[in-house]
Order: structure tokens, then C-alpha cells, then sequence
């Protein structure tokens, strides 16, 4: 039962962080713990075979217990034992749970039998790890490595799944937070940080500062390229110990002077490295102004010139990223490739591999940066965009417009269909309230003449109706002449006390008329 209990009172404490584990049955045994973590310590094999035991800190007891009972237990709320198998649960640990604890046992007799010690540990531990690169003025790469507030930080670094050697290193080790890899240095870098209660690693690709170029400069004439913010590697000559003496100028100012394997002279000293053993020389950090006509010259022991090279070199911003853009046409659909800003961006493109036709393209080539694909083309889509010191592609699935889901550059389509139905929706509100008005004016026009009717004088109230029967027959004589200034109406006849029209018959008819009045 007491197990029981015990479990449940060890699950009521898990802690949601770092848990470290550490077997305290030796003297002297050095824990360590995680900040707001857990530590679960073996205090003891089993507490039933102890009559009694302290555990205290400062000789302030913390945990007294006797048997498979726990007597007494100072922090409750976050310390879980467990006596059949004497493991001690912390949790939420902070800075002042750190220090020396002391399990003391006793006899049956109450006296000590005897005492062991353990000294805890709290650090903060590696939550998360950060690279930041920086290049320098010489083209080598210097990393930090940061452990997000970790206490006593351990740092290893691997390139390729290879410890760095020093080979690879300028001046430093591999156990540091910093390191700085040589030029030409590239490839997968893993840090790694630990610490006593935990650990992480962050991995990145890295590759030499800038674009990296090379030319062989040991033909007359040569055309070089250098990327701008790159480096040039130019094969001057074979061995500088074969040449007495040789200078390499530009506008007929000398940039590096050398005899043999010396180099005498360098004026730009913070960017130009020469290698006299293999006749290499190295240029970093490329400027527009680098661009030019260069000239090497060398020279006999007697101080005459022996010959001399021309090597001309072009300065290009490479190409730095790829994108496509689209547009739906009525008659196909139109990509546009960005080339980052390079210099002389040339281009190409594919379609599932294959280079595009003019059986796909509408009225264009392959090698603009705007293509038109016909109608129904569709597939794996790739512009590729090179110029002479760099390359890169871009890659995308298109598919017919009519069908196509909106993609990168879609979102002409999407807001033309925004307009079409905001303009569909404001033509049907229109039509409504059109309606809407002329049923207004409608009833407003029938109240009005309702109301006009109601209000109109009743003249007539005071005469009488009169039905009449009206036959035409024979002149009997002029008996009716009387009558002539009578108003005189066919079917229903009413007389008013101001007749409209004065009807008088004619010589030669006679008009009978039987009358009946009604009230």
C-alpha cells in the first residue's frame, strides 16, 4: 500500500523540466541538478531495512523517516520519497537547493550507524544554441557560438562530421564558444554545447567568404572574373624561386615586388596574398576598382626584363538568388526570372528537364528572362541564370491557368477575380434598390391618388340621381323645345345645379324620354 502511495505521490511531482538522475549510495557522490528542473536521487536501497534515517542540509533536517514510514518531511510540496526503494524526488529546483546534504542512519538503540554526503549542483541549462558568422578582412570565417544562458558551457565543434583540426583553425582551439576557419574552409559545421544537466547542438553550412574564383594567368592575355565582395585566385606563375625578380603592377604602379621566394614589396597588404612556393596569388574582399589591366614583369640577374604577361580582369556582382514570377495571359502564361542584381545575367530554361522548344514558347527563346508558355504547358519548371563568376536556378511546377491554383506572382489573378465579384455584387445591390425605389414611388403615387379622391368636394350630394331611358323616335312636334338649355346624358344622367354643356335639339327631332327618379 505504501508503494502505492508512494508512486502517486512521486507522479504528483513530475516536474515539466530537465530531470537528472544521480546515485548518492557512495560518500561523497556530486549531483547535479537542472534549473526548474527535477532531481531524482537514490538515497538508499531500500528504507525498510533502516530503523531509522535523517536526511538534512546545515544540520537542518529535511526528511526523517523510520522503517516504511516518513515521520516528517520539511518542503511537502515539492520533495517525493519513496521508501521501498529509497529514491528522493526534487522538483521546481532553484539556486539554494544546491549545496552538501547528509543521510544520516540509526540503530535500533538510537545510535548513528553511520553517515554518507552528497554535495548538489543547480545549473541553468543549454535551452538553445545560436551560430553567427562573420567574415574577415583576410577571407577567413569567424563563428561564435552562443548556449542561450547556460551555466558552465562545454563547446566541441565537428566539420563534416570531424572534429576541426588545426589545420582548419587560425589561431585558436576547438573547445571554444569562437573559432575562426582558414580560407577555403567550407562545409557542414556542427557546435556543440553541454553542459552537467544537458545539451544541444546547432548545425550550418558554411562556405568561404564570397564568391571564390580562379584564373590561370600564366598565358598572355588572359580574361579574368572576379565576383564582386569575392576572391580571386590567379596562378600567377609556376615557382617564384625559378624568377631572380618579378613585378606585378597596374598602370604602371606596382602592387607586389619579389626576388626568388621573397616577396619584397606588397601595397595592398590587408587584401593581397602571394604564394611564392606554388605562384598563386590570392586577392580578397574584390572592389569595382579591382577591375582592370594587370601586367607581370620579371627580370634577369643582370636587372634586364626577361618577358612579360598581361592578365585583365573583370569585376561581376554574382548572381545571389533566383525568382519567378507569373502572369496569366488570355493566350498562355508569362514567367519573368529576377537575377538578384548580377552583372550580365545570361539564362536558360527547362521543362522537365528537357530545354524548352518553340512548340511550348509563344513568340520568345530560351535565353531572355521572360518567357510566354503556350496554352496546356505544364510540368517542372526551371530558370537557370548564370554570368561568369556565380550561377543559381529557381525551380517550380507550373500548370495551365485555367486549372493552376494561384502560385508565386499570382496575385494579379486573385485580385482580378476580387474585382470581377465586388463589381457583380454592386450590380445586384444597384438592380435592388432600383426595385426598391419604384415600388416606393409606386405606392407613393397610389396613396396621393387615393387621398386626392377622398378629399375631392362632393358636389354632387345634393342632387338627385336620375336613371333615364332614352329613345330616339319620331318628330312629334316640338312640344320639348323647353328643355333645350337641360343637360341631357346618355345612361346615367345627372343634373347639377351648373350645367357643362347646353344641348339643344335639333329642328326637325323629337326626343321622348322616360324618367324615373330614386333617391
Amino acid at each position: 500500500m505504501e508503494d502505492v502511495v508512494g508512486l502517486f505521490v512521486m507522479l504528483l511531482g513530475v516536474s515539466h523540466g530537465v530531470e537528472t538522475h544521480c546515485d548518492s549510495r557512495q560518500n561523497g557522490t556530486q549531483c547535479f541538478g537542472a534549473l526548474g528542473g527535477t532531481l531524482v536521487l537514490q538515497l538508499m536501497d531500500k528504507a525498510s531495512e533502516i530503523h531509522k534515517y535523517e536526511w538534512s542540509k546545515n544540520r537542518t533536517i529535511i526528511l526523517e523517516g523510520r522503517n516504511n514510514a516518513i515521520a516528517f518531511n520539511r518542503i511537502e510540496n515539492k520533495l517525493f520519497f519513496t521508501p521501498s526503494n529509497g529514491t528522493l524526488r526534487i522538483n521546481n529546483l532553484i539556486r539554494t537547493d544546491g549545496g552538501e546534504y547528509k543521510l544520516e542512519t540509526f540503530g535500533s538503540d538510537g545510535k548513528s550507524s553511520g553517515s554518507r554526503f552528497q554535495q548538489l549542483t543547480i545549473q541553468a541549462p543549454v535551452s538553445s544554441v545560436l551560430l553567427v558568422h562573420e567574415c574577415l578582412s583576410h577571407g577567413e570565417r569567424k563563428v561564435s557560438c552562443s548556449s542561450g544562458g547556460a551555466d558552465s558551457p562545454q563547446y566541441s565543434w565537428t566539420l563534416d562530421g570531424d572534429t576541426l583540426t588545426d589545420s582548419q583553425l587560425l589561431g585558436g582551439n576547438n573547445e571554444t564558444n569562437i573559432i575562426t576557419l582558414k580560407q577555403h574552409v567550407s562545409g557542414r559545421l556542427v557546435c556543440s554545447v553541454r553542459n552537467d544537466v544537458s545539451s544541444h547542438s546547432k548545425e550550418e553550412t558554411v562556405s568561404t567568404c564570397g564568391v571564390e574564383t580562379h584564373c590561370d594567368g600564366r598565358q598572355n592575355g588572359t580574361q579574368c572574373f572576379g565576383a564582386l565582395g569575392g576572391t580571386l585566385v590567379l596562378q600567377l606563375m609556376d615557382k617564384a624561386s625559378e624568377i631572380h625578380k618579378y613585378e606585378w603592377s597596374k598602370n604602371r604602379t606596382i602592387i607586389l615586388e619579389g626576388r626568388n621566394n621573397a616577396i619584397g614589396f606588397n601595397r595592398i597588404e590587408n587584401k593581397l596574398f602571394f604564394t611564392p612556393s606554388n605562384g598563386t596569388l590570392r586577392i580578397n574582399n574584390l572592389i569595382r576598382t579591382d577591375g582592370g589591366e594587370y601586367k607581370l614583369e620579371t627580370f634577369g640577374s643582370d636587372g634586364k626584363s626577361t618577358g612579360s604577361r598581361f592578365q585583365k580582369l573583370t569585376i561581376q556582382a554574382p548572381v545571389s538568388s533566383v525568382l519567378l514570377v507569373h502572369e496569366c495571359l488570355s493566350h498562355g502564361e508569362k514567367v519573368s526570372c529576377s537575377s538578384g542584381g548580377a552583372d550580365s545575367p545570361q539564362y536558360s530554361w527547362t521543362l522537365d528537364g528537357d530545354t524548352l522548344t518553340d512548340s511550348q514558347l509563344l513568340g520568345g527563346n530560351n535565353e531572355t528572362n521572360i518567357i510566354t508558355l503556350k496554352q496546356h504547358v505544364s510540368g517542372r519548371l526551371v530558370c537557370s541564370v548564370r554570368n561568369d563568376v556565380s550561377s543559381h536556378s529557381k525551380e517550380e511546377t507550373v500548370s495551365t491557368c485555367d486549372t493552376a491554383l494561384p502560385r508565386d506572382g499570382d496575385e494579379s489573378d486573385i485580385t482580378e477575380s476580387t474585382n470581377i465579384n465586388v463589381r457583380t455584387l454592386t450590380t445586384a445591390v444597384c438592380v435592388l434598390a432600383a426595385l426598391v425605389l419604384l415600388l416606393v414611388v409606386g405606392v407613393s403615387v397610389v396613396c396621393a391618388q387615393k387621398k386626392k379622391r377622398e378629399n375631392k368636394p362632393k358636389e354632387e350630394d345634393d342632387q338627385e340621381l336620375t336613371y333615364s331611358e332614352v329613345r330616339i323616335g319620331p318628330r312629334p312636334g316640338r312640344q320639348m323645345k323647353q328643355r333645350a338649355e337641360e343637360e341631357v346624358e346618355y345612361g346615367e344622367v345627372k343634373f347639377s345645379q351648373r350645367p357643362r354643356h347646353n344641348v339643344e335639339p335639333a329642328a326637325d327631332e323629337c326626343v321622348y324620354a322616360k324618367v324615373r327618379r330614386e333617391r
